[in-house]
């Protein structure tokens, strides 16, 4: 117990400390996760490097890689003037833009990996038309959440259903919850976003005059040409192994994941003398990798600890009635805050739903969507998955490292609270099986 406990207050430190005075956050966790391991849990070192996030971590040197080219030789700048020049330089629609384009891709089957297919562009948009970074995130990060929780292509929504079928639910039951849990979600991010939208006021920006752009030039032709090709590479094989079952496609759509063809992408840049392979190499975020890399250890300490269990405990008879919503999204944000929803907070959180609806008689929608709700709420951290990948996307290297971080740990903050508050109030209790 006293493990779990320092390791509450080392997390509450390390991001305290790290936003204070400007360190980076990753490094102050990693003591903390070292020095509890070792003294207070007879772990080894080993043991807590094993921790490390290597998936996160791949998916941000690969995005960082490919994607870097087309900045260094202008292919973005230009391509970002050209969107700007179809849309009359409207800016106030360039968030609802960026949040329509990533809830259709994901809802297409890209899933998490929609951030790192299209933020690169939808973040040049945005900052061209000096809409607030942290609004472009928010736009990313939650219209992908609201298309990938379908349960028919939707990468989310998916595993969720899958989920509700192990807890025990079957049939068209589980049809029926998945799709209400997939309203519920809708419900909760475009009303979110909405907020965020009048908070970093979107509404007042004004209409910007963009010259006709300039047409791409030769290095810039066949980088357009090779990141379309790995965007057809990333998006079809997917689609295609969710509508036909055939095993090549199968196996093609396992090769073709975002991480493997942004490399061979990268590899083809370098090839063909897209850019400066040395400059592109110095631009992935270090800054950002070992902020992941400590925090998630240190979460994985607390995990070991007991504080999972500790938490889960306290739902069968410390929470009144009226605030299991409340403290279900509160602590399923908590945990997504520092992992993934899907691969991490929903399996852990999923099986406690038939148990808790028995016993106090609750809804059993509410239960799964404030749990689902919840664990995405905070998938704008940049120490979770989502929020990591969000970040990373984002080309302009001063905006993705002295900006975002800080603000969007504010927006996965503030986000639960005010789904808290509105499940306490029964915005979740709307449907019923």
């Amino acid at each position: 117990m006293l493990a779990m406990w320092l390791c509450i207050i080392a997390i509450v430190i390390s991001i305290v400390v790290g936003w204070k005075f400007k360190m980076n956050t990753g490094i102050i966790a990693m003591v903390f996760a070292f020095v509890i391991g070792i003294c207070f849990m007879d772990m080894s070192a080993s043991t807590i490097i094993s921790y490390w996030p290597t998936t996160i971590v791949f998916y941000l040197i690969s995005i960082s890689l490919f994607f870097s080219y087309a900045n260094d030789n202008g292919t973005m700048d230009v391509l970002g003037h050209k969107i700007m020049y179809a849309l009359n330089g409207n800016a106030k629609l360039v968030p609802l833009i960026i949040f329509l384009v990533c809830a259709i891709v994901g809802g297409l089957g890209a899933g998490a990996s929609t951030p790192a297919i299209v933020g690169p562009f939808l973040y040049l948009i945005g900052l061209s038309a000096n809409v607030n970074p942290a609004l472009i995130a928010i736009c990313i990060c939650y219209g992908n959440s609201t298309g990938s929780n379908n349960i028919y292509t939707g990468y989310g929504g998916l595993i969720s259903k899958s989920l509700i079928e192990s807890a025990g639910y079957e049939g068209s039951t589980v049809t029926t919850i998945g799709n209400l849990v997939w309203v519920n979600s809708c419900i909760a991010f475009i009303l979110t976003t909405v907020v965020f939208y009048f908070i970093y006021k979107g509404f007042k920006a004004q209409r910007i005059s963009v010259e006709k752009p300039e047409d791409f030039n030769p290095i810039q032709r066949k980088t357009m040409t090779v990141i379309l090709v790995a965007f057809a590479f990333m998006i079809v094989p997917a689609l295609l192994n969710t509508w036909i079952d055939n095993a090549f496609i199968a196996k093609l759509a396992t090769f073709c994941q975002p991480q493997v063809i942004m490399f061979i992408g990268s590899l083809v840049c370098s090839v063909l003398k897209l850019g400066d392979e040395k400059k592109v190499i110095r631009s992935i975020p270090m800054s950002t990798i070992v902020m992941i890399m400590g925090v998630y250890s240190l979460i994985c300490v607390a995990t070991e600890a007991g504080l999972v269990d500790w938490m889960s405990s306290l739902l069968s008879g410390s929470i009144p009635k009226f605030l299991v919503p409340a403290f279900l999204i509160l602590f399923a944000a908590f945990l997504s805050f520092f992992s993934s929803c899907t691969s991490t907070v929903m399996p852990l959180m999923y099986p406690l739903v038939p148990g808790l609806a028995a016993s106090l008689g609750l809804n059993p929608v509410m239960l799964f969507s404030c749990i689902f709700i919840g664990g995405l709420s905070t998938a704008c951290s940049p120490f979770s998955t989502g929020g990591a990948i969000t970040i990373a996307a984002c080309a302009d290297k001063d905006v993705k490292e002295n900006i975002l971080p800080n603000r969007m740990i504010v927006v996965a903050v503030v986000m639960p609270l005010i789904l808290a508050v509105v499940a306490t109030f029964g915005l979740f209790n709307i449907f019923h099986i």
